[in-house]
């Protein structure tokens, strides 16, 4: 088993899922974006203090940074997210530990009063319903 290109793999994933270049999440992380391409596409190990940095930033643990699933035809890939609402609360998490501290406090004050807005309602009704997009925000 090849554990280079899996965890590259799992590092592509994570790190695409979460909409961020390989520039972007490099400087992040506080890696030359040539390594991380090596990583990514499994040319290259890395040490375990860098997937336990990378683990953490994506809020996931080495486990689901290691393994894999297989396919009938030989490919690998990641295991999938739980459920949408997990993928998109690990998304935010990781947005959030690249802002600002006053980009933080902007967010949550907007977080806040968007509940104001949708108290009783789930995301689906949310996202369905037009009127929360129409002059309530605006």
């Amino acid at each position: 088993m090849n554990y280079a290109k899996n965890i590259g793999s799992k590092i592509r994933f994570e790190r695409k899922s979460r909409g961020l270049t390989i520039d972007d999440f490099a400087k992040i992380i506080g890696m030359a974006p040539g390594f991380l391409g090596l990583i990514e596409r499994g040319q290259r190990g890395t040490s375990i203090a860098n997937m336990v940095k990378i683990a953490q930033f994506f809020n996931i643990t080495l486990d689901e940074l290691i393994i894999t699933t297989g396919h009938s035809d030989g490919t690998l890939s990641s295991p999938p997210a739980s459920n949408k609402i997990d993928k998109d609360r690990k998304a935010l998490i990781s947005m959030i530990t690249t802002m600002s501290d006053d980009k933080i406090q902007i967010l949550t004050a907007n977080a806040k009063a968007l509940n104001k807005y949708l108290p009783n309602c789930n995301a689906k009704e949310a996202l369905d319903d037009n009127t929360y997009y129409d002059s309530d925000f605006q």
